[in-house]
């Protein structure tokens, strides 16, 4: 298993640093940046703070997939998997919908999806 370093700055408090829940976990749980519980409704798609920006070192990216847990409740990450580039600056944003038919509450802290890193392969396109 490799390693790599990430540069990780909160940019509120209430930010959570991404952690591993297990030790084979091959994706770290990030948590949303509220202060107060909110809600999404059936089939509504909202960006969510997490409070935190990273620079990933050049050569990777990080990919921004939907916890299993959250699908279950009826949330999902609308693009999964979102693409952080080694060039992205700022905070890191997650696109949620709720695939459900009933209001999904949020709530400060929770764990709503995964985020995996891997080296990019860049191709040559040849004709």
């Amino acid at each position: 298993m490799e390693i790599i370093d990430i540069s990780f700055e909160k940019l509120v408090d209430w930010a959570r640093t991404p952690e591993y829940e297990t030790k084979g976990a091959a994706g770290c749980d990030i948590s949303i940046a509220l202060q107060e519980e909110a809600v999404l409704y059936p089939h509504e798609v909202h960006a969510y703070p997490t409070g935190f920006a990273i620079k990933i070192p050049d050569g990777y990216e990080a990919q921004i997939r939907s916890r299993a847990g959250m699908v279950k409740k009826g949330i999902a990450v609308a693009n999964a998997p979102g693409t952080i580039d080694s060039e992205h600056r700022g905070e890191v944003v997650l696109l949620l919908v709720n695939i459900s038919d009933k209001p999904v509450k949020l709530f400060p802290g929770q764990k709503v999806a995964q985020m995996v890193f891997h080296p990019v392969v860049k191709a040559n396109f040849v004709e």
